[in-house]
């Protein structure tokens, strides 16, 4: 894959956000697969405990990054996430919105690693 390539971060949105500042732009992508590691493991924990609480905290931290990044993904399927929660959905439902979560999360650290080696 060509480095300029990102398929859900858009790399413009970042440089714009911190200046295209390179020191900033890396210091930023590696916190930003801090949290969305972090976000992708309690996300999947919290959803199949079924303990919103805590589901509602993972997502709060997030939700202003995925803003900011225009992670619509993410942020949509939270929403859901919670609503499956509150309707108390089959653990399968859960255990599918886990999985599209980390599959979104993992491409997201994807193209933030990329980001570093530019």
């Amino acid at each position: 894959m060509d480095s300029d390539q990102f398929i859900l971060i858009d790399k413009k949105v970042v440089s714009d956000m911190l200046f295209g500042e390179d020191k900033y732009i890396a210091e930023f992508a590696e916190a930003s697969i801090q949290s969305f590691n972090e976000f992708s493991k309690n996300y999947r924990k919290y959803l199949i405990q079924r303990d919103l609480k805590n589901f509602r905290r993972a997502g709060h931290k997030i939700k202003p990054v995925a803003q900011m990044l225009h992670l619509n993904q993410i942020l949509e399927e939270y929403e859901n996430a919670k609503k499956m929660l509150k309707n108390e959905s089959p653990e399968k439902k859960l255990q599918n919105s886990a999985n599209r979560i980390t599959r979104i999360c993992d491409q997201v650290i994807q193209d933030f690693k990329l980001m570093q080696k530019i």
